[in-house]
């Protein structure tokens, strides 16, 4: 189960959004001596991409990225990011907000555009 920090990092966002989402019934959350706690298939729900199964799992919990930290890693413009994400870069689409996961990113630029990344390039 997962804080509502936790569930902040992993979407990009401030936990007062978290907890706005939650009081309002958007996220599930379970209320757990006076916090709350979200599990990871609810998490997952709320995306607009593919349910991880198997070993994909640990994959689809590493924290999403906007498009704007993306570019700031990859050392872009966020047009750039646009231009891939409209090439085919995989996207997950969390309350409205187009997130990336590194993972999904990695594996694209690579094979897209012959360019290997470090395997922990987003820390």
């Amino acid at each position: 189960m997962l804080t509502v920090e936790d569930t902040a990092e992993h979407f990009d966002l401030t936990s007062g959004t978290i907890r706005s989402w939650i009081k309002r019934g958007v996220l599930p959350a379970q209320r757990i001596n006076r916090q709350y706690r979200l599990a990871w298939e609810d998490i997952w729900a709320c995306e607009k991409g593919p349910m991880p199964k198997g070993q994909r799992l640990e994959r689809y919990r590493k924290p999403l990225m906007s498009k704007s930290r993306v570019a700031e890693k990859l050392r872009v413009s966020v047009k750039t990011i646009e231009r891939m994400i409209g090439a085919g870069l995989p996207t997950r689409n969390a309350f409205g907000s187009v997130r990336i996961n590194p993972d999904d990113a990695k594996d694209w630029i690579h094979a897209h555009l012959e360019f290997e990344l470090a395997e922990e390039w987003y820390v």
